[in-house]
């Protein structure tokens, strides 16, 4: 609620500042975990503030709380009684240049820094009595396009993915590039951004 206050005044009173809210479903995968497919499905909600930059590009910040993680679920028609849930909460900032490529059209790009709020980790037995600790802070890098289907509204298809882990492998063995675990996440979300005031 303050988030949200604080950029609605920015868009009140500054007319070189955009403000706005966003909201969508997220699905998930993290690596290292033997399972494949961005089956973990999550929200993520929260702010965005942005300004222009020059005639075609602008530079935006979002506030969100951004859900990841990994799921499998069980499959007892081919013997699988398996299961796993890996839950992880974040806070997280994405700070992105756009490119305003029509009026429809616009590309976005940019870094991630998130902070971990939770972690739970789950098999068919329940909760991990001692899991692997997770980092708190998460580097990232993002991507994608924002579909402008009204004056105001948006929707947005992004992908992202951590560039340090975000926790070390079971082993805790490194090999070149892959240092540990990665979050990797798909965005799908629809954006208003407030009315400035001579619209």
């Amino acid at each position: 609620i303050v988030v949200l206050s604080v950029l609605f005044s920015l868009s009140s009173h500054a007319q070189q500042f955009r403000a706005g809210v966003i909201a969508g479903i997220t699905a998930t995968q993290i690596s290292g975990d033997n399972l494949g497919g961005f089956d973990k499905v999550g929200f993520a909600a929260g702010g965005m503030v942005s300004t222009k930059l020059s005639g075609k590009f602008d530079i935006a910040m979002e506030i969100l709380f951004f859900q990841k993680g990994s799921k499998k679920n069980p499959n007892p028609d081919k013997g699988d009684y398996t299961e796993y849930n890996l839950r992880l909460n974040y806070f997280e900032v994405p700070v992105l240049i756009q490119w305003l490529f029509s009026k429809r059209f616009t590309f976005e790009a940019g870094p991630t820094f998130g902070a971990l709020l939770s972690s739970k980790e789950e098999n068919e037995n329940g909760e991990y009595p001692d899991p692997r600790p997770f980092n708190i802070f998460e580097l990232g890098i993002g991507g994608g396009m924002k579909v402008n289907f009204a004056q105001h509204f948006s929707t947005t298809l992004r992908i992202e993915t951590s560039v340090l882990p975000v926790r070390e492998h079971q082993s805790g063995v490194t090999e070149f590039a892959n240092r540990g675990q990665y979050n990797a996440a798909l965005l799908f979300a629809l954006q208003y951004k407030f009315k400035k005031k001579n619209e």
